[in-house]
């Protein structure tokens, strides 16, 4: 069991216990962790300190109960010293420790790249976001500029009817008017002469025949004129098809987003296909030519792939998947 931050060194059980042997499993004063470190067996101990101290309890082989100290590459396993030699002694091993060191650097790189990664990615998204509305708003812009054209002239073309027909009722409306005075003075004239008539009963006969003979010559000379047509306006309207209203407008065209490429890979070194969307680039392996792939992970769990310390390994670039 590991044990927590000891109160005591367990060793000479006076000092405090401010570190942790992690391959021992006890806790040491800073003058007993020297003196371990000097025993030829354990200057290779690994200590912990302060917050790092692993209070959980410790995994130990289930076979033999004892510490995990080696880490075999072959069998992707770590192992105990007495399983190192019974099970795994022509495996390649290595130092547990050192094997979770690398694991963790490893599996920080990735976290780094991929926030990298993601970061660039939320960059592009928020510019090509702005890019998209401000190419909305000024689509928007350019269809109403273009519509109140069109209503501008609709109501210039409106202004020029009407005007039009207030210009032709004007003088319809004089003419009728004029003819309407000349038809009230004409029957002004005959309620006059009707009067007079009616004024000669008590004249004698000689005198009535010639004021009346003068009367018939004033009555002859009015010349009543036809009354003309009446005057007739009318509107045939003319719906406009909907084709005919699209034809004065422009096209609306959306750009679906391009889908991301993605490219077939095989491992130079085991030859383990796997898809990826990075692109490939020349690379050079000391070979007569340079060949076109992408330094990524092997995905091949059966095969130990990788360079400098890393689970990086070169891969030729096949086909676009």
């Amino acid at each position: 069991m590991a044990q927590a931050a000891a109160s005591t060194c367990e060793i000479c059980t006076a000092g405090p216990g401010e570190y942790y042997c992690q391959q021992c499993d006890q806790s040491f004063c800073g003058s007993c962790k020297s003196s371990h470190l000097r025993t030829k067996s354990c200057k290779n101990h690994t200590f912990l300190s302060g917050p790092n101290i692993n209070k959980e309890e410790k995994l130990l082989c289930t076979e033999h109960e004892e510490i995990y100290f080696f880490y075999c590459q072959d069998c992707d396993t770590p192992v105990c010293r007495i399983c190192s030699v019974e099970k795994h002694s022509r495996h390649l091993m290595t130092d547990l420790t050192k094997s979770a060191e690398k694991l963790r650097f490893e599996v920080v790189k990735n976290i780094e790249a991929k926030v990298t990664t993601s970061k660039v990615n939320l960059s592009k998204i928020e510019k090509e976001t702005k890019t998209y509305r401000d190419e909305v708003k000024a689509v928007i812009k350019t269809i109403t500029e273009e519509g109140n054209y069109w209503k501008n002239l609709i109501d210039k073309k409106v202004g020029s009817f009407v005007r039009l027909l207030h210009d032709e009722e004007q003088k319809t409306i004089q003419n009728i008017t004029a003819l309407t005075k000349v038809y009230r003075r004409d029957i002004e004239n005959c309620q006059q002469w009707e009067k007079k008539i009616k004024e000669m009963k008590t004249m004698a006969d000689i005198l009535l025949f010639e004021r009346l003979e003068k009367l018939k010559v004033d009555v002859d000379n009015i010349d009543l004129k036809p009354v003309p047509e009446g005057s007739y306006v009318s509107y045939r309207n003319k719906k406009p098809s909907g084709t005919e209203i699209h034809s004065l407008f422009g096209e609306i065209q959306f750009k679906a987003p391009k889908s991301q490429k993605k490219y077939k890979y095989a491992c130079v070194s085991c030859g383990n296909e796997q898809i990826s969307t990075n692109e490939p680039v020349t690379q050079d392996i000391g070979q007569e030519f340079p060949i076109q792939g992408f330094m990524i992970e092997c995905t091949n769990s059966n095969r130990n792939c990788g360079c400098n310390n890393m689970s990086t390994w070169i891969h030729r670039f096949i086909e676009e998947a």
